[in-house]
């Protein structure tokens, strides 16, 4: 996410650490298990782009899009039930990068984030089962979220009209 995403943004605008300012880790350059790139850089980028790192683009209702600087990622959620969920995550690189990129240690990061954070969504999953539940509260770093919830109450009132 990047910083002015966040609708309390101000309170961390002088926070460098990547959950508040949307680049990685220090010292990385893209979303790979050792933080380089392997393979060739998508040219034109901005210097602020290549800091960054990635821009995500999402595509709502169930689907967002990754660019990195040196390879794209798109992640579609599809639901199977009130309780499953598929995730089906592609990479693409351009020709050129195909012979040339690591692209074992750029899937393997990139599978070892979903698989946590899928193991996170199985826990809460388990939680909103329990007797004491009745509502949740958002946490701020979730107010993409929120809107994701906005959006299915409007296109249901829509429908609803």
């Amino acid at each position: 996410m990047s910083r002015h995403d966040d609708p309390e943004w101000t309170r961390h605008a002088d926070n460098d650490a990547p959950e508040f300012s949307g680049g990685l880790r220090a010292g990385a350059e893209t979303w790979s298990r050792d933080g380089k790139t392997h393979g060739p850089v998508f040219s034109g980028l901005t210097p602020a782009e290549r800091a960054a790192g990635q821009t995500y683009a999402t595509s709502l209702p169930s689907m967002f899009i990754v660019g990195h600087v040196d390879y794209v990622r798109t992640v579609r959620l599809v639901p199977l039930g009130p309780e499953q969920t598929e995730l089906v995550a592609e990479w693409l690189f351009t020709p050129e990068a195909l012979a040339t990129t690591d692209i074992d240690n750029i899937v393997a990061f990139g599978t070892q984030v979903l698989e946590e954070d899928a193991a996170i969504c199985e826990v809460n999953q388990r939680g909103l089962r329990s007797m004491r539940h009745t509502a949740g509260v958002l946490m701020p770093e979730e107010y993409d979220l929120h809107r994701f919830h906005n959006w299915v109450r409007e296109q249901h009132a829509a429908l609803s009209a």
